[in-house]
């Protein structure tokens, strides 16, 4: 069986196309969205009404619950809520759509593996609410203090989004993390599953802003069979995103929207097959 796993599509609809056009290429067994469908880009309508309408089993992002009112942002995050307060704009009118993203699950567990947002080990158990807290992101010192639930967890394999650097991250039976990233140009990387280790795959992102600087749409596919896991950089046109952003007069003037106008300015992502 092969799944497929995608998220952080921040209301790039451009993106997402190009992401659908591969999963039609590849023709997978089952698919799984991993949140934030909206946030950061001025367009989150637009996205959230795409997976609504295709039915993938969703995970909620820490942008979703933001924009629904489910959590609080932490105050330092200007930028973040007021990205949050304009998509909010766009949704709470839309028939249904919030009651879509309140509805989403924190977590969606299979017989061969997890699917969050962001961390298993730090989602409220039983009856709890979510927090932002549940949402901090991946650095060396949160990784190291995952290892010791990151190895009594049930679930072998991990698939997550949310801190938009595409990596699989590997813990043996025995030994230290191993990290497999993309190379700087590369389309994709497949890693084969050893069968002592234990597998966290962080997706990177569709719709950006890209943290590893490849302007390029991220997804991961997992081959049950095979037993493999496939990062891949899809490739689209970033132009008319560029000119769309670059001419907003909202979203220009975010300080990490206008680091992200610049990186599709500049950057090229690799050519798409």
């Amino acid at each position: 069986m092969r799944v497929y796993f995608f998220g952080d599509l921040h209301g790039n609809a451009y993106a997402l196309e190009a992401c659908m056009k591969h999963m039609d290429r590849i023709k997978p067994d089952e698919v799984y969205c991993l949140g934030d469908l909206a946030g950061w880009l001025p367009f989150g309508d637009r996205t959230l009404e795409r997976i609504r309408a295709a039915g993938f089993p969703t995970v909620a992002g820490n942008h979703d619950l933001l924009i629904a009112g489910a959590i609080v942002d932490r105050p330092e995050q200007i930028d973040r809520m007021q990205a949050t307060a304009y998509n909010a704009g766009l949704i709470f009118p839309v028939p249904g759509a919030i009651e879509f993203l309140l509805g989403l699950p924190l977590a969606i567990r299979s017989e061969a593996f997890t699917v969050v947002h962001h961390a298993p080990f730090v989602l409220p158990s039983g009856t709890g609410e979510p927090s932002i807290r549940c949402f901090d992101y991946l650095d060396e010192k949160a990784l190291r203090g995952f290892i010791p639930a990151w190895r009594d967890y049930p679930d072998r394999l991990i698939f997550s989004g949310h801190d938009h650097i595409p990596a699989v991250y590997e813990l043996p039976d025995a030994g230290d993390v191993v990290i497999h990233r993309h190379g700087a140009r590369d389309e994709s990387l497949r890693i084969r599953i050893e069968e002592k280790s234990r597998y966290w795959i962080k997706a990177g992102s569709v719709g950006g802003p890209y943290r590893d600087g490849i302007p390029a749409a991220n997804s991961v596919v997992y081959d049950s069979k095979e037993e493999t896991i496939t990062l891949h950089r899809i490739g689209y046109d970033t132009g008319p995103l560029y000119e769309t952003l670059a001419s907003h007069r909202f979203c220009r003037n975010l300080p990490t929207m206008a680091k992200y106008v610049e990186l599709l300015r500049s950057g090229k992502p690799p050519a798409e097959k």
